[in-house]
């Protein structure tokens, strides 16, 4: 596996991770590893075991070889857009153009909004 095959692999953990809304620890929980050797398999300093790929393939509905030879759009694409919504290709498209310095912000930002529309979700509730 070369250096950016590793590289692609981390970052597309760590997206898919945050699209299913999970945290390091439950994931980790779920593999049956400490969150520290999930950290870092997704930070890219540990290649994750064959048993491993095989239960995060499981977890995402995602095929082992997607999660090692796409880019994250692509599994986006393939996963959690729904091609129909003309919205979300738009998005896509200009996610596509990013630099990766920029993807990383955006999903900073994503994260900020996500739970901020929890919260007001919660308050609604409330």
């Amino acid at each position: 596996m070369t250096i950016d095959d590793h590289l692609r692999l981390s970052r597309n953990l760590k997206l898919l991770r945050k699209v299913a809304n999970y945290t390091q620890f439950e994931l980790a929980e779920k593999l049956g590893i400490c969150r520290t050797a999930y950290s870092q398999i997704e930070r890219g300093l540990r290649l994750p075991d064959i048993s491993t790929l095989q239960q995060l393939s499981q977890i995402y509905d995602v095929p082992i070889d997607m999660l090692l030879n796409c880019d994250v759009s692509d599994i986006l694409t393939h996963h959690f857009l729904r091609e129909d919504n003309e919205q979300e290709q738009a998005l896509l498209e200009l996610y596509e153009q990013m630099s990766i310095d920029a993807k990383e912000q955006l999903l900073q930002r994503a994260e900020e909004l996500c739970h901020l529309d929890m919260l007001k979700k919660v308050n609604e509730i409330i």
